[in-house]
């Protein structure tokens, strides 16, 4: 029985042994009760017991629902070693009919791909996820070339510590790309790769020094690599969007790689390097000095659409969102859309995901 940390027997079984030590509790409590400290303290150590299993039970759950954690390795800090099973992206090629067959159908028949993967310019060994369209999964299968005008490639980014998996379990990410997709001529093509490449280190998808893996050259040059090879097509500027920490993700992005980019959806996002304050000053000040966003968005030579999504009920992001705003960005087109209510956490973003990417659709220049 697989009894990993984000398998349902794990939750099941969780749940059971929480159920039944309340009833037996509940059922002998009498039979336990007897007078003296000592019985006191066992009491209370049973209590305690029973309440930490209710409350594992409770986050393993969320979890489940969630996608924030991937494995109890994951859970507990630990880098997961993908290299053994990572394919060296530069070894890879165009998709085939066999690879169609083995990819999993959702909604509006889209083929999604679950790939572990070795970058060819960062070196970074993990998971990336990519939604084909049913469409270009035929052209592919006849054998023929993809037309690149024809799609909208767009990179989903997660927040920390979350997991590539919460855009489809948490946020139904396929299904906006199914709509959308309905609805216009353009496709979306959705690559979704999992930003936290350190473990519990947040690397905020920069290349930080000393050694740390380079989150931002995995996150775009390899990525770009990866699906024009597997596509067999040379993409255009592709549309970043990102939740959390991936809204400031996906603005760094376009801001800084304009030959890539050509618009950005950041929802509950901030818009400056922000690193834990656990971390050195000294980084955080380099960071903050090499991620300069104010010279990024000056180097810009055409305005470059931005969606930008907050919620009042959401303290940081909402601070941060209104910082950013009451500043000039002459080389930026900006759409604010403001949420009432509502805190930091995939219900409040899921509504925005959709209305971001059509009005990006419409101002993105290939």
């Amino acid at each position: 029985m697989n009894f990993e940390l984000t398998s349902a027997s794990t939750f099941y079984l969780l749940l059971s042994f929480s159920l039944i030590s309340f009833f037996t509790i509940t059922l002998f409590w009498q039979k336990i009760f007897k007078k003296g400290i000592g019985n006191f303290i066992l009491r209370s150590f049973l209590l305690l017991i029973i309440q930490f299993l209710i409350l594992v039970s409770i986050g393993v759950g969320i979890n489940q629902s969630q996608g924030f954690y991937s494995s109890w390795t994951d859970l507990f800090g630990g880098t997961q070693d993908f290299t053994s099973k990572a394919v060296a992206a530069d070894s890879l090629k165009v998709f085939s009919p066999l690879d169609f067959q083995k990819a999993q159908t959702t909604v509006g028949s889209l083929k999604i791909f679950k790939e572990v993967i070795t970058g060819t310019e960062s070196q970074v060994s993990n998971l990336v996820y990519l939604v084909v369209p049913e469409s270009a999964a035929k052209t592919l299968e006849s054998g023929e070339q993809l037309d690149p005008s024809k799609y909208l490639v767009t990179e989903f980014v997660t927040g920390f510590p979350s997991k590539p998996e919460m855009w489809f379990k948490a946020l139904s990410v396929d299904k906006d790309i199914a709509t959308f997709n309905s609805n216009h001529t353009k496709e979306i093509i959705g690559v979704i790769p999992e930003i936290n490449v350190a473990g519990q280190f947040d690397l905020e998808c920069m290349n930080l020094p000393n050694g740390e893996p380079a989150a931002e050259t995995w996150l775009t040059d390899d990525m770009k690599s990866y699906v024009d090879t597997r596509l067999g097509f040379k993409s255009q500027r592709w549309v970043a969007a990102g939740v959390s920490t991936g809204g400031w993700c996906s603005y760094m992005f376009a801001i800084k790689h304009p030959d890539k980019y050509a618009g950005a959806l950041s929802i509950a996002g901030y818009y400056r390097p922000a690193l834990p304050l656990k971390d050195v000053l000294a980084l955080q000040k380099a960071m903050i000095k090499k991620y300069n966003v104010s010279k990024m968005e000056s180097a810009l030579t055409s305005k470059t659409p931005l969606y930008v999504v907050a919620s009042l009920g959401d303290t940081y992001s909402i601070r941060e969102t209104t910082r950013f705003l009451t500043k000039k960005h002459p080389n930026l087109l900006i759409k604010y859309h403001e949420i009432a209510t509502g805190g930091h956490n995939p219900r409040v973003w899921k509504s925005a995901i959709k209305p971001g990417l059509e009005w990006l659709e419409g101002k993105v220049k290939p």
